[in-house]
């Protein structure tokens, strides 16, 4: 089974109330954009910050953020 076949079984969430900002392969980190991460199962929280950490983070990610 491929990480494809795994990822098109899981449903992504609304990309009008979930939004992420890629910050690029050296951190290969998702930055959450929604504007209330805690009741996100998938934000974690880094100083000031929020973080997804979705396994299809990049499918949803803000237009034009990479």
């Amino acid at each position: 089974m491929t990480d494809d076949v795994v990822s098109s079984q899981r449903l992504l969430p609304d990309p009008e109330t979930c939004r992420t900002r890629y910050l690029g392969p050296t951190l290969d980190f998702s930055e959450c954009l929604v504007n209330n991460p805690l009741v996100c199962k998938y934000a974690v929280k880094f100083g000031k910050s929020f973080f997804c950490r979705h396994p299809d983070r990049r499918s949803f990610e803000k237009p034009g953020a990479s």
